[in-house]
């Protein structure tokens, strides 16, 4: 039982790039200053690499994997920590995908999981970030975030390993469903769930969060704690975001579009339609009032 991954895990759209540059700032710097590059601190975990590199262990399942069926088989080994490729004791890991079985194969498990923080964004929100992100309409965004089987290809770094075919794939299933197999689990290991609403307009208080968090439930000691902070609420503001991605460039973008667009809440009332309202809330009222989006 070695728990080496921390996940930080959240639906699309809902705040993960916010919560890496503000942990990788806090972990990985002296002084709390971010910068873009910290991001890489932090791994993607849906990266064809890990699966690649597997490929004399797959086996003739290599061209299959889009299949989650076949491919749900071979996550935990591809979890295993010398296959992962570091040698520290744990380490940070972005997911978008659910934490959810298929035939009894899981995503994760308990003993691969040192801690988990999940974020959380109002779902009415996520859809018009969505639909920007991927140029869909709002009615498109609003059918993938209700879909029982939705599901996004893995990344690709520069070398493509997989074509479209055979890429694997990242299982969402619905947002709520999304939101409840990330903190309903009864694992032992600590878990944080945190709003991006909090994150952004209760920033400072959200940030003390995160650092009691890791100070209390794993005895671990920042450096210049108070320094720290102040330049993490000044060098992640997200208008600065928006400048450097303007001037630089974002590596998580797609094509055309642009990843750092409003970073704001309520956008839904001004956007969405009241039937779009409507049909969100409905599909998603259980888990919108436990989370204080009503």
């Amino acid at each position: 039982m070695t728990k080496h991954i921390f996940w930080l895990a959240s639906y699309p759209k809902s705040g993960n790039t916010l919560l890496r540059a503000i942990l990788s700032s806090l972990f990985f710097t002296e002084n709390g200053i971010f910068n873009f590059k910290l991001l890489e601190s932090i791994t993607n975990f849906e990266d064809t690499y890990f699966v690649y590199k597997m490929k004399q262990f797959i086996g003739n399942d290599l061209n299959k994997l889009k299949s989650t069926t076949i491919f749900y088989k071979y996550l935990l080994k591809v979890q295993e920590k010398e296959n992962l490729g570091f040698k520290e004791d744990f380490k940070f890991f972005k997911t978008h995908s659910g934490n959810f079985s298929v035939n009894n194969n899981f995503f994760t498990s308990e003993e691969n999981t040192r801690g988990i923080i999940y974020i959380i964004r109002d779902p009415r929100d996520v859809c018009i970030s969505w639909a920007n992100h991927t140029s869909k309409t709002f009615n498109e965004s609003i059918e993938f975030m209700t879909n029982d089987l939705a599901s996004l290809l893995w990344a690709e770094r520069e070398n493509q390993f997989f074509d479209t075919e055979n890429k694997p794939l990242s299982f969402l299933s619905r947002w709520d469903k999304h939101v409840l197999s990330w903190t309903s689990n009864n694992w032992d290991c600590p878990l944080l769930v945190l709003r991006f609403e909090d994150l952004v307009y209760k920033k400072e208080e959200t940030i003390n969060t995160i650092a009691n968090f890791f100070i209390d439930r794993f005895g671990f000691k920042f450096n210049n704690l108070d320094n720290k902070i102040l330049n993490i609420l000044e060098t992640t503001n997200f208008q600065k975001f928006k400048k450097t991605e303007l001037k630089d460039g974002f590596v998580e973008a797609q094509a055309g579009r642009q990843f750092f667009k409003s970073g704001t809440k309520n956008q839904w009332k001004n956007k969405l339609s009241k039937e779009q309202i409507i049909k969100i809330e409905e599909k998603f009222e259980k888990i919108m009032n436990k989370f204080n989006y009503k």
